[in-house]
């Protein structure tokens, strides 16, 4: 989730169209603000819970506030703990200049660069980066990891269509390897990376920074000050990459999901402890 769909006070319900499509159950979203008070958050994310029809909530607040999961406990909903993101921060400058290995034939390509096959490679760089990756949807047996998978895709591909420079490719010789997907706010100065990763074969060989030093070039193109990052906290691997290019960390928000008791997703779960 994106750090400035984390903004605000307050506690917000939407639908989750795309999601309900995909696997065939209603799907909604439960988010605490970041400024939400804290003398107020319990009582109004019970209300929130209490008042959502939807057979799996995604239920999604900071994960300083840790008393709020006995809130989400208390609903009467069947509770699965998900995930936890941890938020990464760095300066656009600083990452722009980050000292890097020999790249050799790499570049990069801004989406526009890659008009003819530009979202033929991001899909595939994104079903082959992110295929057995654990996330918040893989804690739950009612969502089916493939159709998981095919979101992330789906994610990637309706971004680039709004706006394909909102992609910036990493391109060894010819083939595309890796790829990071973009989102601004101008309001605050941010440049935050939705997606990012590289296909197998070109992990773990130091490569990773050039993707991301070409997102703190893209940042100060645009006027941005700042590069937003997240991922699961058991993420550990891109975690420490992340700090080698002078990341740090300033956030993290858990997720659970509060699944609706006599919904077809309870009876998945039903049948999964059977």
């Amino acid at each position: 989730m994106s750090w400035a769909g984390l903004a605000g006070a307050g506690v917000s319900v939407s639908d989750s169209p795309l999601e309900q499509r995909r696997f065939g159950v209603t799907v909604g979203r439960v988010v605490v603000g970041n400024d939400t008070p804290t003398t107020t958050t319990a009582a109004a994310l019970a209300e929130a819970l209490h008042g959502a029809s939807h057979d799996v909530l995604v239920v999604r607040w900071p994960s300083e506030r840790v008393a709020l999961a006995a809130t989400v406990a208390s609903s009467g909903r069947i509770v699965l703990p998900a995930d936890v993101l941890t938020y990464w921060e760095v300066a656009a400058e600083e990452l722009a200049r980050v000292a890097l290995r020999d790249g050799g034939a790499l570049r990069i390509d801004r989406g526009s660069d890659r008009a003819a096959d530009g979202i033929e490679s991001l899909v595939s760089v994104v079903e082959s980066s992110f295929a057995a990756y654990g996330n918040h949807y893989t804690a739950n047996p009612a969502f089916d990891p493939e159709l998981a998978l095919a979101g992330y895709v789906e994610w990637a591909r309706t971004a680039f269509e709004r706006h394909p420079d909102d992609a910036c490719f990493l391109i060894d010789g010819a083939t595309p390897i890796g790829v990071a997907t973009l989102s601004e706010d101008r309001e605050r100065g941010d440049l935050e990376v939705e997606l990012a990763g590289l296909v197998p074969d070109s992990q773990g060989r130091g490569l990773y920074g050039h993707l991301l030093r070409a997102v703190g070039d893209e940042a100060l193109r645009r006027g941005l000050g700042r590069v937003i990052i997240s991922t699961q906290a058991h993420n550990v691997r891109v975690q420490r990459a992340w700090a080698g290019l002078g990341l740090r960390p300033f956030a993290a928000v858990t997720t659970a999901h509060a699944v609706r008791p006599g919904s077809s997703a309870a009876q998945m779960l039903r049948a999964q402890r059977s």
